[in-house]
């Protein structure tokens, strides 16, 4: 186990120089202080899997920068780990929650997810005291609670950020599996309340995922800005001169031959001159990527066989492309998976017709640098038409909430935790089923013809986030929770 120092980052009087979120900042200036004055005496201890990629790692550095400026003693742990067996069966558990997989699980699945979190113990105890709280986040860390109280009087909370929104018999067995834990936590956490377990409902608090607004992933990028980061990343053409220094890694494209190159060459993929629709998220199957493509594809199909080749409608549609981009597999050792979605991807555009692959582009984005890599998806939303999230299942996707927060239309799948962000038509549309290509590809046409439609959706987007879904009203949620549990 890892102890995670995190960088210095906005103050509290930067959030207030903003007046968007001023009333916001002043309301948890007010109510938290209560709180922080019962955490007194106490750490708080945020444990995971990872310190780089994924919501949770995202949010923890803002949280604790928030919480420490409020007093609150707060530290950061990742468990570590490259046991194969233990990726594995964290991986089918994942699944499984979102009711994925084959939901067979044995004794014998225990062994490598318990010797896991035994060979992280020892460091946990070395630093945590008697009386501290502990926040355990997802399965992979789930049965360090029970191990870390045989040895110290701690309060553990479990955070659990996946989940699905009704029960299925791939549910049942894994949280069947999971069960022998639930009696180590004092307290649990979900995103939605359709995810919480009736036998733990009575022990559970609801803390939706939040975006920092002004982390480099969400961050204001004043247009030569925005188009810096674009040229520095390799996704335009650069022009003399130049400000800024080249990315030392800059984002890959796949080729029509399978192989990897850079974004613009053969051709310009003329980024910032097409209606540009994205999705960006990690390299799987329940992302909906291939079902993006494939409903593209239909869309683009279906327009060319229109007779008003001069019509602004067609002329859009003509023009759009598609951009999915997920994580360079050269930065990613530990996800088989992914590089299996990746490839099964690879081959659906290697199958299609030349001329729609000119207008396809599958982005590897590299992960050498978390700055740059939040800086490019941040350019990247911003110079989207549409940012799509078309998500078999989502515990929430903060993807979209990025998007809403940065007045870029979004496009979304009904998974749970995405419908609860997304009013359709008022903040964005909501296509129920991911999985059908033709009502897709339908969402995608009427938005690249409803302009107007799209500015309204952007402005109260942008709003609902700021009034739900920045990280100063789940802090206070989160101090009210610590410091009573």
């Amino acid at each position: 186990m890892r102890k995670i120092e995190i960088k210095t980052g906005p103050k509290l009087e930067d959030y207030q120089a903003y007046s968007s979120l001023r009333g916001t900042v002043d309301s948890f200036l007010e109510t938290v202080p209560q709180y922080v004055e019962k955490l007194k005496g106490k750490t708080i201890w945020m444990i995971n899997s990872t310190a780089t990629g994924g919501g949770v790692a995202e949010m923890v550095p803002s949280q604790m920068r928030i919480m420490r400026a409020m007093g609150v003693s707060i530290e950061w742990m990742v468990i570590e780990t490259d046991d194969v067996e233990f990726f594995n069966i964290t991986k089918r558990i994942h699944n499984a929650i979102h009711g994925s997989g084959d939901g067979k699980f044995s004794e014998s699945d225990r062994d490598p997810y318990e010797r896991v979190n035994r060979h992280n113990l020892q460091q946990a105890l070395d630093v945590i005291q008697d009386g501290d709280v502990v926040v355990i986040h997802d399965p992979q860390p789930m049965p360090l609670a029970g191990m870390l109280k045989k040895h110290r009087d701690v309060r553990c909370v479990w955070r659990c950020h996946i989940g699905l929104d009704e029960s299925n018999e791939v549910t049942r067995a894994v949280w069947s599996f999971l069960q022998p834990y639930f009696g180590d936590y004092d307290h649990f956490v979900f995103s939605l309340q359709e995810y919480v377990l009736p036998e733990i409902s009575g022990r559970t608090a609801l803390i939706p995922p939040a975006i920092d607004p002004l982390s480099h992933k969400n961050r204001m990028l004043q247009m030569h800005k925005c188009l810096s980061i674009l040229v520095q990343a390799g996704l335009i053409e650069s022009r003399e001169p130049r400000l800024y220094n080249a990315y030392k890694h800059q984002v890959r494209r796949v080729m029509p031959d399978g192989s990897f190159g850079q974004v613009n060459h053969p051709d310009d993929f003329q980024l910032i001159y097409r209606p540009i629709i994205t999705e960006i998220s990690r390299w799987d199957r329940l992302k909906g990527f291939k079902q993006l493509m494939e409903a593209f594809v239909y869309m683009k199909e279906t327009n060319a066989r229109r007779t008003d080749k001069d019509a602004l409608d067609y002329k859009r549609i003509h023009m759009s492309r598609l951009v999915l981009g997920g994580p360079d597999p050269l930065f990613v050792t530990d996800d088989p998976e992914g590089a299996e979605v990746l490839k099964e991807l690879i081959e659906y555009y290697q199958s299609l017709d030349g001329e729609i692959q000119k207008d396809i582009a599958l982005m590897l984005l590299p992960l050498d640098n978390p700055k740059e890599n939040a800086l490019i998806v941040n350019a990247l939303q911003r110079y989207s038409v549409i940012v799509v999230q078309n998500s078999i299942q989502e515990g929430f996707g903060l993807t979209a909430t990025e998007a809403m927060w940065k007045r870029t239309p979004v496009l979304v799948s009904g998974a749970a935790g995405l419908k609860f962000q997304v009013n359709h038509g008022e903040t964005g549309s909501i296509n129920p089923d991911p999985t059908d290509i033709p009502r897709l590809a339908a969402a995608m046409e009427y938005m690249l013809s409803h302009q107007k439609e799209l500015d309204k959706w952007g402005f109260n987007a942008q709003t609902r986030v700021v009034e739900r879904f920045t990280l100063f009203s789940q802090i206070e949620s989160w101090l009210r929770l610590l410091s009573a549990v």
